[in-house]
């Protein structure tokens, strides 16, 4: 078994060895290259262990390639294949000096690399006429080529080339016109180029193009749709929706209409969007669409009410919210809603028919007092509601209406406390002083604020005390006069000749006191059946001839209205009188440093108080009055 093998392997190796010198080119069939591509012809040998290559057309033109030799093949590259590469290429192989070899094979060219493309011009526009060109780029041979124009699979136009003579590849172009319309948007233009070579064999012999119709038209038909609607509440959203008819789409831009007669530019844009409405954007609003192609223009207009309660958008005092008496003033309201409003004016505590008042928006003061100055309003109302607002108008001026207060009273009794309080108006509020009024007649300057007090009240505390209210704008002064009551202090009695005296003599008893007001004095015997009260007249009494009935205990009676001082006089008679059953008269006169006061008013006083003190003395009594 193995020698049988081996010897099989030597069989072969010799058979091998001894194979006969053949060539072949590569493609071995007849070639169909298409110009621009690349193309490699291969020539390539057995049976000879160096063989030398050699390429060349039939004709003797230039090769159009580059060839590359290797051991036992050969090549010649075409890149690109143009149209000189139309030959038959012949390869020639030598092997050794005496065995030579010769194939050729022929490249054929063609051209159709691309689709067709498809020109309109100018653009469609509806109803204008417009040239359909459709160009077929780089065809060789191109009188082998075909054309077709179709619209919606209709013919529209066929053309071809079979006179023409091509050495070369070429753009054929077909054109084709027609009046477009409106219903052709949409539509297919087609272009279908065929080049149907039998003899070459190649993919592919047809190439297509469609584009779609664009008729351009417009802008027409232009609205505005507004939603909700046109008159939406304020704080409500509002869109408008600018719609036209159109191709290509238009371009938008929305205007309005500004109370000046100028107008606002406001966005490019089929909807403009206003989320929360306001008064102020009411107005005409303007949608404008510009068709760029077909250079047309065409607006729209919508009128918008933005109607709702109504919104003070100003409260103002000219020439100033702080002015001076006598100024004129303008109060000035202006208020937004739709229905207008009505709008009142008023000083905010003054009813419609009393105080300053306008149904308007302004309200004049001319020279105004400080009786204007307050808080004002403005009330704004339609069917929707109403809407108020305050502004306060300052009037500056100086003091005016200064009061002075005393409490208890003008008039008090010596220890007690006294608050005197003195108030103004004005704007600034006015500082207070207050002064007293000296015993020279000047005024003394003595405290800076609203309230003097004066506690343990003196006799000299008493006297003229003003107030003087003062600002920039002016001063006011008020005086008082504050009385200080003093009850009857330091009485002296003096009697004359002396408290012992004989029947017959006249005694005079004089008294003398400080009080304030003036003391009224009053003399009284004690311990008798008929009580004889005495007034006095310049403070001196006199008893005339006097008896023994005459003597006894007297009381001296000095009061005022801020208390009353009793001293007691002892007289004692001696001897007899001759008309022991007659009284003795009593001339009564009483002089005071101070005051003179009618003796009947003084019996009346003293009698009311002792019946108030004592509780025995009566009206009655003091009528019994003897003299």
């Amino acid at each position: 078994m193995g020698r049988t093998s081996r010897a099989v392997l030597i069989v072969l190796y010799v058979f091998m060895t001894v194979k006969a010198f053949e060539m072949e080119i590569i493609p071995a069939n007849r070639i169909v290259a298409q110009i621009g591509e690349t193309l490699i012809l291969t020539c390539n040998t057995t049976g000879c262990a160096s063989p030398s290559f050699s390429w060349r057309t039939q004709m003797d033109n230039p090769l159009g390639g580059t060839v590359n030799n290797h051991r036992t093949y050969s090549t010649l590259t075409m890149n690109p294949v143009s149209i000189v590469n139309s030959h038959d290429y012949l390869c020639t192989v030598f092997c050794g000096e005496k065995e030579k070899k010769e194939k050729s094979i022929k490249v054929e060219l063609y051209s159709f690399p691309s689709n067709p493309i498809i020109e309109i011009r100018p653009s469609l526009v509806a109803g204008e006429p417009v040239t359909v060109i459709c160009k077929i780029p780089d065809v060789y041979p191109s009188d082998h080529l075909e054309v077709l124009l179709k619209k919606e699979g209709y013919t529209l136009h066929e053309e071809n080339f079979y006179e023409g003579d091509s050495t070369n590849t070429e753009t054929k172009t077909v054109t084709y016109s027609f009046n477009p319309t409106a219903e052709d948007i949409g539509k297919e233009i087609t272009c279908v180029a065929k080049l149907p070579i039998a003899y070459m064999d190649f993919e592919p012999k047809e190439r297509v193009t469609s584009q779609k119709l664009n008729t351009n038209f417009g802008p027409k038909n232009t609205i505005i749709t507004a939603s909700p609607g046109n008159s939406p509440m304020e704080g409500d959203p509002l869109k408008l929706t600018c719609v036209t008819e159109s191709n290509p789409p238009t371009q938008i831009v929305w205007r309005k209409h500004l109370a000046n007669e100028s107008i606002q530019h406001l966005i490019e844009n089929n909807v403009l969007s206003i989320p929360h409405t306001r008064f102020t954007d009411s107005g005409l609003y303007i949608c404008e669409v510009i068709n760029l192609v077909t250079n047309k223009t065409e607006k729209a207009t919508v009128d918008v009410a933005i109607q709702g309660a109504p919104n003070i958008a100003e409260l103002s005092i000219e020439p100033s919210i702080t002015v001076q008496e006598g100024e004129n003033v303008s109060i000035q309201c202006s208020a937004e809603s739709n229905p207008p409003p009505k709008i009142i004016l008023r000083r905010k505590s003054d009813s419609a028919d009393m105080g300053s008042y306008s149904e308007g928006r302004i309200l004049l003061l001319p020279s105004v007092t400080f009786l204007n100055g307050g808080d004002y309003e403005c009330i704004a109302e339609n069917k929707f509601g109403k809407s108020t607002s305050e502004i306060t108008l300052n009037v500056e001026y100086g003091p005016k209406n200064t009061m002075i207060s005393v409490m208890p009273a003008a008039a008090v009794k010596e220890g007690e406390t006294v608050m005197m309080k003195c108030t103004s108006s004005g704007n600034p509020a006015p500082v207070i002083s207050w002064k007293k009024k000296t015993a020279t007649g000047e005024l003394e300057k003595m405290f800076k604020d609203a309230t003097l007090p004066i506690q343990n009240v003196k006799s000299q505390d008493m006297g003229l005390y003003e107030c003087e209210a003062y600002n920039q704008f002016g001063r006011e002064e008020k005086a008082v006069k504050l009385l200080v009551q003093v009850p009857p202090q330091n009485i002296t009695v003096l009697v004359y000749p002396s408290e012992n005296v004989k029947e017959g003599e006249n005694v005079t008893i004089t008294c003398s006191t400080y009080s304030n007001p003036p003391s009224q004095m009053v003399l009284k015997k004690v311990h008798q059946e008929k009580e004889i009260i005495l007034p006095s007249v310049n403070g001196t009494f006199i008893l005339y001839n006097v008896t023994k009935n005459d003597a006894g205990r007297y009381l001296l009676d000095v009061f005022n209205e801020a208390g009353n001082n009793i001293k007691v006089i002892e007289i004692s008679v001696v001897g007899r009188l001759e008309k022991t059953d007659q009284m003795i008269p009593l001339i009564i006169a009483f002089s005071c440093v101070t005051a003179i006061a009618v003796p009947v008013v003084a019996i009346l006083i003293y009698v009311s108080r002792k019946a108030k003190i004592n509780g025995s003395y009566s009206l009655v009594k003091a009528l019994r009055l003897k003299v």
